[in-house]
């Protein structure tokens, strides 16, 4: 039964989508025009891969596209800081969790368990109401004394690992 969940919902669209990403549309535009025809006893494969050719060339200079490259190495370098970061957090408190009296540890697994029972936007939202310039980070952080004026917190890399890295957090506690 899930080898044929998994087939019907993720093999069975994938393989929709790649049929129609390779499909030459014509003026007609069908995506779902033939791939091969027949004529005069020869087999014809119609195949339009402009889409993915595009993809790597840049139609102005013809080298290697630069902006998706980039975009990858980019995400390939948050993503490397966000699994540093969550391990970094989240391997104390594992370690701390496995660790506790077991009349504890029921309350410290709700602890990572909870903010699963919020809504992604929700908490995304929130910090982003506290890394805003009136938001309360700043407030604490002027109020000590320590900068005259607002940070800009938000919108930057900072503020991404630190909104990455608490919605994973669980995911690497969990495991751990």
């Amino acid at each position: 039964v899930p080898w044929f969940w998994l087939l019907l919902f993720f093999a069975v669209p994938f393989l929709i989508l790649l049929r129609i990403s390779v499909t030459d549309m014509g003026e007609g535009l069908d995506p779902f025009a033939p791939l091969i025809e027949t004529r005069n006893g020869q087999v014809m494969l119609h195949l339009k891969l402009a889409n993915y050719v595009s993809l790597l060339k840049d139609t102005d200079t013809g080298w290697l596209q630069t902006l998706y490259t980039e975009s990858y190495l980019l995400s390939l370098k948050y993503a490397l800081w966000t699994t540093l970061l969550c391990l970094l957090v989240g391997y104390p408190f594992a370690y701390f969790l496995a660790r506790s009296q077991p009349s504890v540890r029921p309350m410290l697994l709700l602890m990572v368990m909870l903010p699963f029972w919020t809504s992604f936007l929700l908490r995304v939202y929130a910090w982003k109401g506290l890394l805003t310039e009136q938001g309360i980070i700043n407030h604490m952080l002027m109020a000590l004394g320590l900068v005259q004026e607002p940070l800009q917190l938000l919108y930057n890399d900072v503020s991404m690992l630190i909104g990455m890295t608490y919605v994973y957090l669980p995911f690497m506690v969990l495991p751990l």
